[in-house]
């Protein structure tokens, strides 16, 4: 089950790759760059064949979010953010503490629990929008179109919805990279905040995601509290001590999977009932 992070960061890693070709160079820059624009979910909804959109629906029903941490290229750069975040944890440990005042910025993820009302409210106003016909507005908040509004200050050819915010397009452009940073660096601080609070596809999979075949499982028999999963989950879904894991919200890295030296934490299709009481590792 571990092998499904290594796959799940090849799979990133080339989607971003792709996706970055083809909106800053150009979808004829390799063939791989004009797949990964039609593999993701938008494009696919608005062309005259909805395929990878129907797919990514029944995958998502499946397997849960895979979509957001393997095609996703906006998801793909939080990793990046996650990635750096580790390095500073690292050398924390190994060099001693950092200034005060960035402690709090690189602690640990911890487990939230939300009622989702904020990204509740933000789907709300993305629906009302589409069917009001207001397509600029409603899609400035997509991943694709984020950076593909981004991607005008290279590639001429781009055109996104961000352009439609400014009084020309370099502006709007400028805009839109300004707002991925942001994601960015939200990501560096708190894990995946985009995905779970904001991000309209993100939430509308998350619904899609809370009785899925295959699911983050605990199990209760095999936990020693080691805290692990909890601590490196990005989007603050793990709860090791009521033994919760909530997969709306998980995009499915499989950090926890990796982290977990008790192989207490899996991906399966069966649901775990205490057997035996909990007892801590000594």
């Amino acid at each position: 089950m571990r092998d499904l992070r290594t796959i799940r960061i090849f799979l990133s890693v080339l989607f971003l790759a792709a996706s970055v070709a083809t909106l800053f160079i150009g979808s004829g820059v390799t063939p791989m760059a004009a797949i990964a624009g039609r593999m993701q979910i938008i494009p696919s909804a608005l062309a005259t064949t909805i395929g990878a959109t129907g797919f990514w629906l029944v995958a998502t029903f499946v397997f849960g979010r895979i979509y957001c941490s393997s095609v996703c290229p906006l998801g793909a750069l939080q990793d990046s953010a996650d990635w750096l975040r580790r390095r500073i944890l690292r050398s924390r440990r190994a060099g001693g503490s950092l200034n005060p005042r960035r402690r709090r910025q690189i602690t640990p993820y911890s487990w939230q629990p939300q009622a989702g009302r904020w990204r509740t409210l933000v789907l709300l106003a993305y629906v009302v929008c589409l069917l009001l016909g207001l397509l600029s507005i409603a899609t400035i908040l997509e991943p694709w179109n984020l950076l593909r509004s981004a991607a005008r200050l290279t590639n001429r050819e781009a055109d996104a919805p961000w352009l439609m915010l400014a009084a020309d397009a370099g502006l709007g452009a400028l805009l839109a990279l300004l707002a991925v940073v942001a994601i960015w660096v939200g990501a560096l601080l708190k894990g995946r905040p985009f995905c779970t609070e904001v991000c309209p596809i993100g939430t509308t999979l998350g619904y899609l995601s809370t009785r899925t075949l295959y699911h983050i499982e605990i199990d209760p028999d095999r936990c020693t509290n080691c805290m692990r999963c909890e601590a490196v989950c990005k989007v603050q879904g793990i709860s090791v001590k009521d033994r919760i894991v909530d997969n709306s919200r998980c995009v499915r890295c499989f950090d926890c999977l990796k982290v977990c030296a008790d192989d207490a934490i899996r991906f399966q299709s069966t649901r775990n009932r205490r057997v035996t009481p909990l007892m801590d590792k000594t």
